[in-house]
């Protein structure tokens, strides 16, 4: 399935310390991210599932499968956590 990833106006993806994170404005709290897991992540937001699935494959050198099941994994997370939904693609 293809969608796109929607953060709250509220959350931003910013560098503290050196590592990536999400950071809500709205709570103080934040989600740290791995190297790998913010490039898919700024590849995801940047683009579409689909795509972040193709380039991702192509960066790491691992299959689309592999990629396909982390990104999900990744998504999974953030929707639990309430710091992203997923929308309908257009492309």
């Amino acid at each position: 399935m293809n969608y796109n990833l929607k953060f709250d106006p509220l959350i931003v993806l910013q560098k503290i310390d050196g590592q990536d994170v999400l950071f809500s404005k709205k709570t103080g709290d934040f989600f740290g991210l791995n190297e790998s897991a913010a490039f898919m992540l700024k590849t995801l937001v940047e683009s579409n599932f689909n795509k972040a699935v193709q380039v991702c494959a192509e960066q790491f050198g691992e299959s689309e499968e592999t990629i396909r099941q982390d990104l999900n994994e990744l998504v999974d997370t953030l929707i639990e956590s309430e710091l992203a939904e997923k929308t309908p693609c257009s492309q």
